[in-house]
């Protein structure tokens, strides 16, 4: 009982460190890229996506529940809502056109598409069914 609660408590701090780093590498890597024709090809959209869907994925398979991918979430919205935040002297970190608000959308989706899709083994938590 102890090595559970202690794994399942490692898998949900696990899905918040992976969602901060996620975050920070995304928000970086966002305007890099390769460029096709004046069209950049987001790195760090691409890590959004694929990135937060497996470390989702890795915390849903820990876990066994949907509550665990919905804590890469909790990790990786502050830390790009702090870097998309506007200053007096411009954008912090993203710009604001199609690219910024597609890692925004997508990113922020996909983690919640890992949490609803197909059965859990546990239920939205890891608390044992009342009997």
């Amino acid at each position: 009982m102890f090595v559970t609660v202690g794994l399942g408590a490692f898998a949900y701090a696990l899905g918040v460190v992976l969602g901060v780093g996620l975050g920070l590498y995304g928000v970086f890597l966002l305007p890099a890229g390769p460029d096709l024709g004046g069209t950049v090809l987001s790195v760090g959209l691409l890590l959004a996506v694929v990135g937060n869907a497996a470390a989702a994925l890795l915390v849903r398979w820990l876990t066994g529940t949907r509550l665990g991918p919905v804590t890469v979430l909790l990790g990786w919205t502050p830390v790009v809502l702090l870097f998309a935040a506007s200053r007096p002297e411009g954008d912090l970190l993203m710009r604001a056109n199609a690219t910024a608000y597609a890692f925004l959308l997508l990113g922020g989706l996909s983690p919640i598409v890992v949490a609803v899709a197909g059965r859990a083994r546990r239920g939205l938590t890891a608390l044992p069914a009342p009997r």
